[in-house]
């Protein structure tokens, strides 16, 4: 992380809200790769606590260590966009606190038919308080793209391709 300048604000992001697990890499950090489960049960400032719009979530191993009921993306088709922007949220707060994120950020998604519903979701600027300090962040979606064409990147693609 020495990359990482103390008042950098925008860093170039790629996400993946995934049904098993939820997966984003800013430029500078680890790779945060985290289960794609949500609880709205009372806990500490983990990894993953989330309070937004004065409601207070987990996101993460920690929604699942609670022992209560917890939401699981792979529950429902829609949760990867009505879970979006609190999984984002959520990875971010398992990242080293920053007063503020302005993420350009890639997103990957299994239906291209959600994709305007995705970008809606999660554009904008937002005041969370992230594992229990206040943040600002700031989600530019540059592109969506369908699961999968990250692993196709710098590979010669043959004229047919499934």
């Amino acid at each position: 992380m020495s990359n990482i300048h103390t008042l950098q604000k925008i860093f170039p992001a790629g996400f993946d809200n995934g049904y098993g697990s939820l997966k984003l890499l800013v430029d500078g950090f680890e790779v945060v790769r985290v289960p794609s489960y949500i609880t709205n049960a009372e806990m500490e400032d983990v990894p993953g606590r989330v309070v937004f719009n004065g409601t207070a979530y987990t996101v993460g191993e920690s929604a699942f260590r609670t022992g209560y009921h917890f939401d699981r993306n792979t529950d429902n088709n829609e949760n990867k966009v009505n879970n979006a922007l609190l999984t984002l949220f959520g990875a971010l707060a398992h990242l080293p606190h920053r007063k503020a994120w302005h993420l350009k950020l890639v997103v990957s998604l299994h239906d291209v038919g959600l994709a305007d519903e995705l970008q809606k979701v999660l554009s904008g600027e937002y005041q969370p308080i992230l594992a229990g300090k206040q943040s600002e962040v700031k989600v530019e979606v540059l592109k969506i793209v369908l699961e999968g064409m990250g692993a196709l990147f710098g590979h010669q693609l043959p004229k047919k391709l499934t």
